[in-house]
C-alpha cells in the first residue's frame, strides 16, 4: 500500500512537470548580430533574465543571422516563421519607411516613452509589420564618422569614399562624400587598401571588426541614435496568456533600467579603447549633428508626409 501510494505521488509529480513543460512558450528569436557581439550582447542579456524568471511559462530560443540572414529577419518575423525579431530600423525601412524616425531622436528611450513617441511608432509598426515593439537599446549612443586621415573641418571630407549605409546617404551626399556599400567582412581590407578612407558606425563595436586599427579620427560630435529593436510577432504576443506576457513586461522594466548603468558604462569603455589605439577626436561644431538630423528627418517627410511630422513632434525635444 505504501509502494503504491509512493508510486502514484510520482506519477502526479511526473506528470505535474510534464503539463508545466508543456505549457510554456517557447519563443524562436533571431538576432541580426552574432550574440557574442557589442550589439548582439544586450539581448542575451535579456533573454537570459526571461529565462530565469520564466521557468514554466515562457523561454527564449535565440538564433543569428548565420542561421537567418539579417535582412530576412523582418519578412519572417512579420509571416511568423519567427516569433522575435531582434534587429535595427534599416533593415526593415522597405516595410516601414517611419521607423527610421527613431534613429533620428534625439531622446534616450525613457523620454521617448514618456513623450509618447514611443507609442506612436509601436502603432505603425503593429500595422505595417505586424509586430508589437517590447522594447529597444542603443538610444543614447551615437554615429561617428571614422577617417584613416585627418581632416580640419567638414570641407576636408568633400570627395572622401565612406563605407555607409542608406541611413547616412543623403547626409553623406550633402557633404560631397562617395557613400559606398560595403558588406563588414569586406571593410577591413577595404580601409588597409584606401578603397574608402574611412566608415559611419557606432560609438561601440569598431574593436570587435578590427577596424581600430585602420582609424586615426573620430569626427565629432556623434549623430542620430543607434537602435536596436526587440519586435515580436503581433499574432504570437496576442496568444501568450497574461502570465506569460507579464514576464516579458516585467523583464522589459528590468532591462531598459539595467541598460542605463550597462549603457554608461560600455561608452565608457569604448571611448577608452578608442583613445588607447590613438584614434584622434575633431569636433566639427554642434551645427554638424544638427545638419545630419535636418537632412534625413526632410528626406523621411518625402516618403511619409502623414506619419513623419507627427513622430517629430513626439520623438524630438
Amino acid at each position: 500500500m505504501k509502494f503504491t501510494f509512493a508510486f502514484a505521488l510520482s506519477a502526479v509529480a511526473l506528470a505535474s512537470a510534464v503539463s508545466a513543460r508543456a505549457d510554456e512558450a517557447t519563443l524562436r528569436a533571431a538576432t541580426f548580430t552574432t550574440i557574442n557581439t557589442t550589439w548582439g550582447a544586450p539581448f542575451k542579456l535579456f533573454a537570459d533574465h526571461v529565462n530565469e524568471v520564466g521557468k514554466g511559462e515562457v523561454k527564449i530560443d535565440i538564433i543569428g543571422p548565420e542561421a537567418l540572414p539579417a535582412t530576412e529577419q523582418p519578412n519572417a518575423l512579420r509571416d511568423g516563421l519567427i516569433d522575435i525579431a531582434v534587429t535595427v530600423p534599416g533593415h526593415y525601412k522597405q516595410i516601414v519607411p517611419e521607423a527610421n524616425a527613431q534613429d533620428l531622436s534625439n531622446m534616450l528611450l525613457e523620454e521617448q516613452r514618456a513623450s509618447g513617441g514611443y507609442a506612436l511608432l509601436q502603432d505603425v509598426i503593429r500595422q505595417k509589420l505586424g509586430a508589437e515593439m517590447l522594447t529597444s537599446y542603443g538610444p543614447g549612443v551615437k554615429f561617428h564618422l571614422y577617417l584613416t586621415e585627418d581632416i580640419a573641418s567638414a570641407a576636408d571630407l568633400d570627395g572622401m569614399r565612406i563605407r555607409s549605409q542608406p541611413l547616412f546617404n543623403p547626409f553623406l551626399a550633402a557633404l560631397g562624400v562617395s557613400p559606398m556599400t560595403l558588406p563588414i567582412p569586406d571593410v577591413y581590407t577595404a580601409l588597409e587598401r584606401g578603397v574608402v578612407q574611412g566608415y559611419a558606425f557606432p560609438a561601440w563595436g569598431i574593436q570587435d571588426l578590427g577596424w581600430d586599427k585602420m582609424t586615426r579620427v573620430r569626427v565629432e560630435p556623434g549623430f542620430y541614435n543607434v537602435v536596436v529593436n526587440v519586435m515580436m510577432n503581433e499574432a504570437r504576443w496576442q496568444g501568450l496568456t497574461q502570465a506569460q506576457r507579464k514576464v516579458l513586461t516585467d523583464s522589459v522594466a528590468w532591462f531598459e533600467t539595467t541598460m542605463q548603468g550597462y549603457m554608461a558604462d560600455l561608452s565608457e569603455q569604448n571611448a577608452a579603447a578608442q583613445d588607447a589605439a590613438g584614434i584622434k577626436a575633431v569636433d566639427l561644431g554642434a551645427d554638424f549633428a544638427t545638419r545630419a538630423s535636418d537632412v534625413y528627418w526632410d528626406e523621411l517627410e518625402k516618403i511619409s508626409p502623414d506619419a513623419i511630422p507627427a513622430l517629430r513632434a513626439k520623438l524630438m525635444k
